[in-house]
């Protein structure tokens, strides 16, 4: 059974009873419920969400307060809510069905804690600059073949999405896959230690949110912090082909991890499960791919997708499911229908005023990791679709600090040594690193909402557009109007 973790089941699930609540809750609460007998079938922050016999967790923000929507979340079904302060204004028989806590910020965690607590299963967790949503995805995909596997929904991974995902932790499931993010030192540090992962996998590190560290090597002391929390005899994975792989294998040994379960993976000759090669079947929209394990085993499978990134986060998942004696060949078969997600290098096949235009949309976030890989992806696309022309439109990317300028010039460099037919720059940081690298058939704008319209007159029949940038930029923007059209025909 599948329980990848979307917080709209239509079947109700018993996650956590009422006493199961109160216990876990018992250091925190100040007034406990009227209601004695109630059970929740997940456990939600956000009032939109609600559904029948969820437990709602009111918490305060920067720009909201759950607390200001007690009464929708009850008119939608809510079986009990978490608060630390009772409005005036709440409908009375409302009020019956409170929990007032100490503080709901510490009670979410206590429940995460526990939920891991009673959990028998095995826990995954994950982290890296780059690649870490798409791995998780994947690695979601094959152990859902093998048992009930539990997966944090979208990008619910800081220190109230990780806790949010562990909380509804279903007691019962075979696995757990965890993904953490950070962009300061410090961050994955409680969040491992929470989630307390059976394995421990960084995807690579780069010059992501290097704003905030002086270094790429203090980012990947930061990514390494995912070892602290790892189980007894747990696993690190680790990626060769990165350049700060000696560093991070210094830091799992560090960590306590025996050097017989830090595990390498990679196109490297040496690594312990490796990416032999990658074959693009076109007219399947397949990659085809050839790895082998830690005791030499080759074995081919099929990817849904031509990305040749994918090829990598795939031997992520063939180790974590040989680490856990899982079955390769039937879980990895199920990769075959995997496809990219909306945001993540989906591909889109429009129709816009009569013309026939292929978006490749990997719009989520950039990084210039992730910015060279996905224009590769889109040139490997080029050389299977033969468009008339290939557009590339890219915003810029944030939080980089004073490297900003280097890095943009870094990426310009590699674009312009691209044949691209048209290059579409988007933000301030773009047109300074364009101003000292001239792109051909370039054209550059502030925002995205400025590109919008050229973007939209420019396309002509049979074109290939690649679009990407920082999730700040907001690139959707450029075709949002155009995919909707579509889909209202």
């Amino acid at each position: 059974m599948n329980d990848q973790t979307s917080f709209d089941c239509n079947d109700f699930i018993e996650l956590w009873s009422n006493s199961e609540i109160i216990s876990a809750l018992q250091n925190q609460i100040v007034k406990n419920s009227e209601s004695s007998n109630f059970t929740c079938s997940n456990v939600v922050i956000d009032s939109r969400k609600v559904q029948k016999n969820s437990l709602f967790i009111a918490l305060k923000g920067e720009n909201t307060d759950g607390h200001l929507y007690l009464d929708q979340v009850f008119e939608n079904g809510a079986s009990c809510a978490v608060v630390d302060k009772i409005p005036d204004n709440l409908n009375n028989e409302f009020k019956k069905k409170l929990i007032v806590v100490k503080n709901t910020y510490e009670s979410l965690n206590q429940l995460a804690y526990i939920a891991r607590k009673r959990f028998t299963g095995k826990v995954i967790g994950l982290t890296g600059s780059v690649g870490k949503t798409t791995t998780k995805e994947i690695l979601g995909k094959v152990f859902a073949i093998q048992g009930k596997t539990h997966m944090s929904s979208g990008n619910l991974n800081n220190h109230i999405g990780l806790p949010l995902s562990l909380a509804n932790l279903p007691f019962d499931a075979d696995f757990a896959i965890f993904e953490m993010g950070m962009n300061h030192s410090n961050e994955i540090t409680p969040l491992s230690k929470l989630a307390r992962p059976h394995i421990a996998i960084i995807t690579n590190v780069g010059p992501v949110h290097i704003e905030f560290f002086k270094n790429e090597q203090e980012i990947a002391l930061a990514k390494s912090e995912i070892f602290l929390g790892l189980e007894r005899n747990g696993y690190a994975l680790i990626n060769i082909d990165n350049i700060h792989y000696e560093f991070l294998y210094n830091q799992a040994k560090i960590s306590g991890i025996n050097p017989s379960n830090i595990i390498s993976f990679g196109t490297n000759i040496y690594a312990d499960y490796k990416l032999i090669k990658t074959n693009q079947i076109a007219v399947e929209n397949k990659l085809e791919i050839e790895a082998s394990t830690k005791n030499k085993t080759t074995l081919k499978y099929k990817i849904g997708s031509l990305n040749n990134t994918h090829g990598i986060n795939s031997i992520i998942a063939l180790a974590c499911l040989d680490i856990t004696k899982s079955s390769l060949k039937k879980c990895l078969d199920g990769l075959s229908d995997f496809g990219s997600e909306n945001g993540r290098g989906k591909i889109n096949h429009i129709i816009n005023n009569n013309k026939k235009i292929t978006i490749i949309d990997d719009t989520y976030n950039a990084s210039i990791l992730s910015m060279k890989a996905g224009i590769e992806n889109c040139l490997n696309y080029q050389k299977i679709l033969k468009p008339a022309r290939i557009i590339c439109a890219l915003g810029e990317m944030r939080e980089l600090g004073t490297r900003s300028n280097d890095i943009h010039l870094e990426l310009l460099e590699f674009v312009s040594k691209q044949k691209f037919d048209l290059v579409i720059l988007v933000g301030p940081q773009m047109e300074l690193a364009s101003q000292q690298i001239k792109i051909p058939n370039s054209i550059n704008f502030l925002n995205s909402s400025s590109a919008k319209t050229f973007f939209e007159t420019c396309l002509n029949d049979n074109d290939l557009v690649y679009i990407k940038g920082s999730r700040g930029v907001k690139m959707e923007k450029l075709f949002e109007n155009l995919i909707y059209k579509t889909s209202a025909k």
